[in-house]
């Protein structure tokens, strides 16, 4: 499932879409407000109907993602006693007025009190509309810390898929060296994440891999010197960019090199360095993902027996400049090694 950025529809335009590399298109974000209405976020309604359309015409689900990063207050305010029963409704009227095939629940951040309304949310959407695929995104896991995961598989049994973030793992922060956006495997404690460890961290408590994704960035990490590659001490480095400012499209039109391209073998993902300062971000390292790391991820994927990927965000991969059936490379990896 590949989430349209609504608010970046100019970037990739619906007719754009390498549908190929899809069986699900998320609409993000309809944000929930305090009184259960929903509204999408660029303000053009219009394009939920285009997207469906278009997602119909190539045998591709079209899906509703509501919410997004910072939408924990609004969801307890719609899910509340009193609202609960209007925000239903008007995630009913997506799928039977705009015509989408399922609904998305992006509570973020998700607390451990927020679980029973997580649940019951997609309990009423089961109940009014029972062919509907409800699916929810949690986070990764840090091994370093001790996240309860224990109510995870109460909610994955309510939902059709639970799909791990996986992207943007990693930070300038304390304790930590230098790391990847999305690595598949973990050395350290300094480098405490990975798709690895955090569906370990999943099975054990419960949640059926057949049910469990895992997400594929379309954007990368970059730091500052003196940082030049993965798990080095930071020595004042700093993360300069990420989600959207560092899209694989500017990647590959601003920073990349083939002598820069490096592989990490460990994490199973590339990166490039510089020996200094490369404009126009001051980059000197750069995490992200490719067509090779993402069949790394396709094999692992077969290998655990996990349900699919999430890609955030299919935006991001579009380079307008290529020719065309060239324009959308990380979803025709997916193509290639997800799906086929």
């Amino acid at each position: 499932m590949g989430y349209y950025a609504s608010w970046k529809a100019t970037l990739y335009p619906i007719a754009e879409i390498e549908w190929s590399g899809l069986t699900h298109v998320a609409m993000a974000f309809y944000m929930p407000a305090a009184d259960g209405s929903l509204a999408l976020l660029s303000g053009d309604e219009s394009l939920g109907g285009e997207l469906v359309t278009a997602a119909q015409a190539h045998g591709v689900m079209p899906i509703a993602s509501i919410g997004g990063a910072d939408s924990a207050v609004a969801f307890r305010q719609a899910t509340s006693s009193g609202t609960m029963d209007t925000f239903v409704a008007n995630l009913v009227a997506l799928l039977d007025d705009v015509g989408y095939g399922g609904i998305d629940i992006d509570w973020e951040p998700m607390e451990t009190t927020d679980e029973p309304a997580v649940i019951e949310l997609a309990e009423r959407l089961r109940t009014a509309r029972p062919a509907a695929t409800l699916t929810i995104p949690v986070g990764y896991v840090n091994v370093n810390l001790g996240q309860d995961l224990s109510g995870y598989p109460s909610i994955a049994a309510v939902y059709d898929q639970m799909n791990m973030m996986s992207y943007g793992m990693a930070g300038a922060w304390s304790g930590w060296n230098s790391w990847h956006s999305s690595p598949l495997y973990h050395q350290n404690s300094a480098t405490p994440t990975s798709i690895d460890s955090s569906v370990d961290r999943y099975e054990t408590a419960g949640v059926p891999l057949a049910k469990l994704g895992v997400g594929i960035g379309f954007y990368g990490l970059c730091y500052s010197p003196p940082v030049d590659g993965p798990d080095q001490p930071l020595n004042g480095s700093t993360v300069l960019a990420s989600d959207s400012v560092m899209s694989y499209a500017n990647i590959m039109g601003s920073y990349y090199d083939a002598s820069a391209r490096q592989w990490d073998s460990l994490a199973r993902v590339p990166y490039l360095s510089f020996a200094s300062a490369h404009a126009p971000d001051g980059c000197s390292y750069i995490s992200y993902d490719d067509a090779q790391s993402i069949e790394e991820k396709a094999s692992y994927l077969t290998d655990r027996g996990l349900g699919g990927v999430i890609m955030w965000e299919i935006n991001e991969g579009y380079i307008a400049s290529a020719p065309a059936g060239e324009r959308s490379p990380l979803l025709s990896a997916i193509r290639d090694h997800v799906l086929h």
